[in-house]
C-alpha cells in the first residue's frame, strides 16, 4: 500500500467513525423529541374532565 492510499484509508476510517457518532447523536435527539411529544400528548389528554371536554364523533 502506498503512502497516499494509506492516508486515504485512514481518512475513510476517521470519517466512518464520525458518521457513527453522528448517528448516535441523531438517535438520541430523536428519542428525546419523541419522549417530549408523548409527554405533551399525555398532558393534553389529562386536562379534559368529563364529557364536556371531549370531541364527539357523532355530532
Amino acid at each position: 500500500m502506498t503512502r497516499d492510499s494509506k492516508d486515504v484509508q485512514e481518512e475513510l476510517d476517521r470519517l466512518r467513525e464520525d458518521v457513527r457518532q453522528l448517528r448516535e447523536v441523531v438517535n438520541i435527539l430523536v428519542n428525546v423529541v419523541m419522549e417530549e411529544e408523548l409527554t405533551e400528548e399525555e398532558e393534553d389528554f389529562s386536562t379534559y374532565s368529563g364529557k364536556e371536554g371531549r370531541f364527539n364523533l357523532l355530532n
